[in-house]
This record gives structure tokens, sequence and C-alpha cells, in this order.
């Protein structure tokens, strides 16, 4: 479904991608974690054109091309197919909860306003919030505010959802809101890429894991198998470091 081959960017002198190869399948959930700086927030962005990459080739559904060539046309099209809950929510402070998820179906997928009215309620009933539809985001909390942002990346039907690290900006109790809608969502056989911190997600919820560092995919592996026994002693040190009690099999 989609595929990144050789991806490489950097930022300066720093490389932060080199030349990585991923693949995610129609109804996957997959995990990307790593440390701090290890390039998963760039590699989501260079995916969904937030960022350039230097190097490498896209393929989604049929459209094959090297991803420094793809013209503005292109990226339009393929942006259209993606949908993108960004850490720091990304809303509309001027606009309501149901205008900040109509303005992309209106504005860049040309929907009739009646029409894309139904579906951003339809969406928002559907992440708990439908009895905020007339609030600003100032007045609610920062789940509350996650929600809204993930009924907006799904009211257009993408074909796969980017999450950068979509409970990171939370307390615990807010995380569990978010979770569970992620959660339905893939029990739904909704295509999900997610770089997170949660490992009860990733491990109970992700089909496979892949884990970054320095700027490349080592170690990748159905959910079960990654968390039982991982392979790579950078794998096996970051996991004792985030789990408590965490023990795997050698």
């Amino acid at each position: 479904m989609l595929e990144v081959k050789g991806l490489c960017k950097s930022f300066g002198t720093n490389e932060v991608l080199r030349g990585i190869n991923f693949k995610v399948n129609k109804g996957e959930v997959i995990a990307l974690l790593g440390s701090s700086g290890s390039g998963k927030t760039t590699l989501l962005r260079c995916i969904s054109f937030l960022e350039k990459a230097d190097a490498g080739e896209l393929v989604f559904d049929s459209f094959k091309k090297d991803i420094t060539r793809i013209s503005k046309k292109e990226i339009r099209a393929l942006r259209m197919k993606m949908g993108f809950v960004f850490q720091s929510y990304n809303l509309f402070r001027n606009k309501t909860v149901l205008g900040n998820v109509t303005e992309p179906l209106g504005g860049a997928r040309k929907v009739p306003y009646a029409e894309a009215e139904k579906m951003a309620r339809d969406m928002l009933c559907k992440v708990g919030m439908s009895d905020k539809a007339s609030y600003y985001p100032e007045s609610l909390s920062g789940g509350q505010q996650q929600r809204v942002a993930i009924a907006r990346a799904i009211a257009s039907s993408p074909e796969v959802i980017l999450f950068d690290e979509p409970t990171s900006a939370l307390d615990p109790e807010l995380t569990g809101e978010v979770l569970d809608v992620m959660k339905l969502l893939a029990a739904e056989g909704t295509t999900m890429v997610v770089v997170t911190h949660e490992m009860d997600f990733a491990r109970e919820v992700a089909n496979r894991v892949a884990f970054m560092e320095n700027g490349v995919i080592i170690e990748e592996a159905p959910s079960k198998e990654f968390f039982r026994s991982p392979q790579q002693e950078s794998t096996k040190r970051f996991l004792r470091r985030v789990m408590r009690d965490y023990d795997y099999i050698i």
C-alpha cells in the first residue's frame, strides 16, 4: 500500500534519516519506537511531504516515483490519501470544534457544506466529542483537543493515518481518552502508523513494531515477537529503560 525506499533527509550537516526502507500494508497498525532524535517524526513528515526528503522512492498503491521529483499536483493528490495527527493538536484557535473538522473537507476537498457538516458531526460522535461541536479549542482539555484532531484526520476517510506522538503532551487520564479512540480505529481496520512512547499500545494494538536509532530502522517484527524476543542490544536497552520490570526471552 505505502512504501518508502532509501529515504534520506539531512538538516545541514545533521543526517537524520539514512536510507530508510519502510512499508505499510493495508489495515496494519505499525508502532514506530525509538529515543528522541532517532528520526521517527522526520520519517512521518517526509512521508506526508511536510518535509522534503533529500533522496528516496515513494510507492503508494500504483503510484511509484522518486520522492524528490514529485510535482505539487501529485503531492496534493497523495495528501488526500493521508491523515496526520500532530503532537500539539494543530487546531484552528479561531474556529469551533465543528469548524475545525469541516474546514479541510470544504477547503482542499471541495465537499459541499451540508455534506461536510454531516461528515464532521458523524466523526465527532465517533470520538465522543459531538456535545462540544460549538466549543472553541481553548475551552477544551488536551485530550479533548486531540480527539477533535483525530476526528479531523478521519473525516475524509484517508487510506492511512499518521500519528506523531499523539499522547506525549497529555497526562495519564487524558492519554487514556485518546488511546481508546485509537484502539477503536484499529479495531475497525484503519491503517495507522503511530510514533509513540506508549508501550502497552504498541504491544497490544500494533500489528508490527519498528525500532529506530540514529536515522535507521534497526529492528522490525510482529509486536508480540518484538517485545518477547528482541534481537538487537540497542532494542533491549531501550525496552529496559522505558518499561517497568521488563524481561525478554534470550
